[in-house]
């Protein structure tokens, strides 16, 4: 294997990746609807990568430690992983959680453009931005709107020594999916869909070259085809925008692919622009959303990782300096659990390179 593997996991039916709030069919009300998010959290495929190696490389599961810890045991302490994000029939395509759906990587860099120039407008910057870009429109969509799939069960019980199963009063529950494979076709055969992410660090040189390993994935044990292949399927597509230069100079958009996790007691901006300066970048702004996010769950341990303040996948931090754009992808991470994935940022040039 290269130094670089990229993972993928080929979906196959609809999905549920749980999104925050808690889920007990036993309490009546809000807490029994089960939500799903567009896409599995960084910290599911790492723990999918974590059972790989646990289970078919043979590495010692670990006893004690921190969540944080408890990954880096397996995965090596120089693990780097990068995304996920999702590839439709053959195109790789951004989260937005702010519009509800995914962008092409052409709209990324279209909407980061189009951002930019909200934010010049509102602080009288205009004189930055360059002819090209004055020109764009305003509207903008998505390249996929999501579509969830909502399914109503009720809870069950054996009675009596025979099994026999009946439905218990009053225990109705509803559960969302998202089926990726209903939104881009009427026809789902026609549709093929995967989730990518990078993975970098030593533990590349064990993983051997696979494709079509059944694995479980999210929610409810679901199954997707998990393949390990050499390459950066995501940084290629990015490096399109780079015109085969690492070094620029200029404003810069940095477009968060997957969400970023701040411990709080700050503002996400102040947490936002020390890390800007911490790059040697000077701060231009900040598009996006932020709110409360959990890690997700720890099975061993029976209990809930910690709890976050997160900036939404979508957002965009917008800085201006001279930049290795490589440094920037794969060096500089955003906010905590960034080694597993989280603030995974997509650099964008805004001015044209020469």
């Amino acid at each position: 294997m290269s130094e670089v593997v990229s993972m993928s996991f080929r979906i196959l039916e609809p999905m549920m990746f749980r999104g925050p709030g808690e889920f007990d069919p036993y309490v009546r009300g809000t807490y029994s609807r089960a939500t799903t998010l567009a896409m599995p959290s960084p910290s599911t495929i790492a723990g999918v990568l974590a059972t790989y190696c646990i289970s078919v490389l043979g590495v010692p599961a670990p006893s004690s430690g921190d969540w944080l810890e408890r990954y880096h045991a397996v995965l090596g302490n120089d693990v780097r992983i990068k995304g996920p994000l999702i590839k439709f029939n053959g195109k790789i395509m951004a989260e937005d959680r702010l519009l509800n759906g995914f962008l092409e990587m052409g709209k990324v860099k279209q909407k980061c453009e189009i951002e930019y120039k909200k934010l010049a407008n509102k602080h009288n910057l205009l004189e930055k931005l360059s002819e090209y870009l004055s020109e764009k429109k305003e509207e903008f969509k998505p390249s996929i709107k999501l579509r969830k799939d909502v399914r109503i069960g009720v809870g069950l019980e054996i009675r009596g020594d025979v099994p026999m199963k009946s439905v218990k009063e009053g225990f109705l529950y509803t559960a969302e999916y998202i089926d990726y494979m209903r939104i881009t076709s009427e026809k789902p055969k026609e549709t093929s869909v995967e989730i990518v992410a990078e993975i970098r660090g030593k533990l590349v040189e064990n993983l051997p070259s696979i494709r079509a390993l059944p694995v479980k994935l999210g929610g409810e044990g679901r199954i997707a085809l998990l393949s390990f292949q050499s390459g950066e399927k995501i940084l290629e597509e990015i490096k399109k925008f780079w015109k085969d230069q690492e070094r620029y100079q200029g404003l810069l958009a940095l477009y968060l692919a997957t969400p970023a996790l701040f411990k709080g007691g700050k503002r996400v901006k102040e947490y936002v622009k020390n890390w800007v300066e911490h790059i040697n970048c000077r701060f231009m702004g900040i598009s996006g959303e932020s709110t409360v996010l959990g890690a997700g769950f720890m099975i061993d341990e029976k209990k809930r990782k910690p709890i976050y303040t997160s900036l939404h996948p979508g957002s965009i931090i917008f800085v201006e300096g001279n930049l290795n754009l490589l440094e920037i992808y794969q060096d500089k991470p955003l906010g905590e659990a960034s080694t597993l994935g989280y603030g995974t940022i997509l650099p964008i040039p805004i001015t044209p390179i020469n």
